[in-house]
Order: structure tokens, then sequence, then C-alpha cells
């Protein structure tokens, strides 16, 4: 008699924390739809002798974000190859010259870099 009760309750519960995420979400496309931009945002990947790797890596990221439906917001990809004795860095030159938002640099390059990602070119 009291199971019925206490299932009841914990249905309706479900109902309505699904119809708050639904309408979030509806809302959330909504705005995304009339241009409201998200937050934009760099990353930096730094590799050494992860030439086995660093490809998988890098275009794991890039399909998340488009599957999160975050590829407009995402502007840069950074790959620093940090003294590999690998092919390394033969794989980052061609990521960077497949994908136009990857960008592959050295460590001492890599404060001049982050300084125009951030304000902007001088």
């Amino acid at each position: 008699m009291y199971i019925d009760t206490y299932l009841t309750i914990v249905l309706w519960v479900f109902a309505i924390f699904g119809f708050i995420c639904f309408v979030v979400l509806v809302l959330r496309d909504i705005s995304s739809a009339l241009g409201n931009k998200k937050g934009s945002f760099n990353v930096v990947i730094t590799a050494q002798n992860q030439e086995d790797a660093i490809e998988g890596i890098v275009k794991g990221f890039i399909l998340k974000t488009a599957v999160d439906g975050a590829e407009d917001s995402l502007v840069n990809i950074v790959l620093v190859d940090v003294g590999s004795c690998d092919d390394t860095p033969k794989v980052m030159e061609r990521l960077a010259r497949q994908y136009p938002y990857i960008k592959f640099i050295r460590p001492e390059d890599l404060c001049g870099c982050l300084t125009g990602l951030i304000y902007g070119p001088k």
C-alpha cells in the first residue's frame, strides 16, 4: 500500500526533473540559434615523443567539440613539441596543415603565440 505511494512520488519527481531539463535545453538551443555567442576557447597541447597518440588526441578533441555543438566556440588548438626524439613534430606539422585552426609551434615561440591569441595580433 505504501510502496505505491512512494513509487508515485519518485516517478513524479523524475518527471518534473526531466521536464525542467528539457526546458533548459530548448532555451539553450533557442539562445544559440538567435546568435548569442557561447564562450570561445583556445587549447594548448604539449607533447614529447607521442607520435602514435597525438593525432588521435587532437582528432578526438575536434570530434568531441563537434558532437557537443561547440565547434563554433573552438578558436585555436596550439600544438607544442617539447623536444621529441621521434616523429611527433612531423605529425603536429601535418595536423597544422590539415586544419586551419591548429597551430604548431616550438617552446621558444609559445609566449608570443599565447599573447597573440589572448590580445590579438599587434
